[in-house]
């Protein structure tokens, strides 16, 4: 599963910007291009597991999926695009075409993924 180099690549990414932070991260968000062929959950499990024993553990890993926006080089299109939506789509590379026109279009989002937001919880100062 490929899962896990992406949540070893994410982790070590985020290390060094969240060791410096005073609190317990409770939450990454991920977000993640609908044309990314990955499991959310292979994602959470690898990330659990592979934040042990670091400043990640016991954060959550919440994955925003964006949708995939296209702009047709033919008419000017923007938007979703056509696509045949069957079980064959998650191992075939996926062709796209314009809805209005059926010519050629550039994937706008849809193919993201990166790091987005960690959200920390702040230790409250002793007032005593």
């Amino acid at each position: 599963m490929h899962e896990y180099s992406i949540a070893s690549e994410l982790i070590s990414g985020l290390l060094p910007q969240v060791e410096a932070l005073d609190g317990a991260i409770t939450h990454v968000r991920l977000k993640k291009g609908a044309l990314r062929i990955l499991s959310d959950d292979a994602m959470r499990s690898a990330f659990a597991i592979l934040a042990e024993g670091t400043p990640l553990e016991g954060a959550q890993l919440v994955i925003e999926t964006v949708p995939v926006c296209v702009r047709c080089t033919a008419c000017g299109y923007r938007g979703a695009p056509d696509r045949v939506d069957e079980e064959t789509f998650h191992y075939d590379i996926p062709i796209l075409s314009c809805p209005s026109c059926g010519g050629r279009v550039d994937v706008e989002t849809g193919r993201e993924l990166l790091a987005d937001q960690v959200t920390v919880e702040t230790r409250e100062a002793d007032d005593g």
